[in-house]
């Protein structure tokens, strides 16, 4: 009998590394993970703050807007000033004082093309000093107010107290009863406090 005999060599290779990730990897995808957390944290809370802050200068201006269409409703407008509350977070102080229309200067007026501009502004010079009261709004048979409303709220448990102002112009009929400058009703703002 004849005998074969097969001799298999194996070759040997160096240890190959098992699959996975090794403890630095995880360590640095940890970190990364937690510094992303960390900006998006910032991120939504500075969201909210400023999400909170537009709905406290909202309710403000609905609050001055519901104060503002009352004056001059069912009761004359008099120069002066008043304050009070809306509500347990919301506090407004109202100015009124008259404007004189004369005081008023209306906006330069752009003149037509460009090529003569020193002419035009010499036509438009002529224009207003002729126009009766040097170029200022003619005078209207109605009395015009400004009234500026400065709405208050926040201040309470250490937190610093905001405020937004509004201003409008109100023109009102004199009334030919009374005259200018005459003591009025106190109570003319709808019940607030004057000052």
């Amino acid at each position: 009998m004849n005998r074969v005999v097969i001799h298999c060599t194996r070759k040997r290779s160096a240890p190959s590394r098992q699959a996975g990730f090794s403890l630095i990897e995880m360590v640095a995808a940890f970190l990364v993970f937690a510094i992303g957390i960390g900006v998006l944290m910032q991120i939504l809370a500075t969201s909210m703050h400023n999400t909170r802050l537009s709905s406290d200068y909202t309710m403000a201006a609905l609050w001055a807007q519901s104060k503002l269409d009352v004056v001059g409703v069912g009761a004359p407008i008099e120069e002066g000033s008043w304050n009070g509350r809306f509500d347990d977070s919301y506090s407004w102080k109202l100015d009124v004082h008259q404007v004189d229309p004369t005081s008023v200067e209306p906006p330069p007026q752009a003149t037509i093309g460009a090529g003569n501009t020193i002419a035009g502004q010499g036509a438009q010079q002529r224009m207003t000093t002729s126009a009766g009261n040097a170029g200022a709004i003619q005078v209207a048979p109605f009395d015009i107010y400004q009234l500026d409303l400065t709405v208050f709220w926040g201040g309470r448990y250490g937190s610093s107290q905001k405020s937004a102002h509004f201003s409008t112009l109100r023109a009102m009929n004199p009334d030919p009863n009374t005259q200018r400058g005459a003591p009025g009703n106190a109570g003319a703002m709808g019940g607030a406090i004057k000052r």
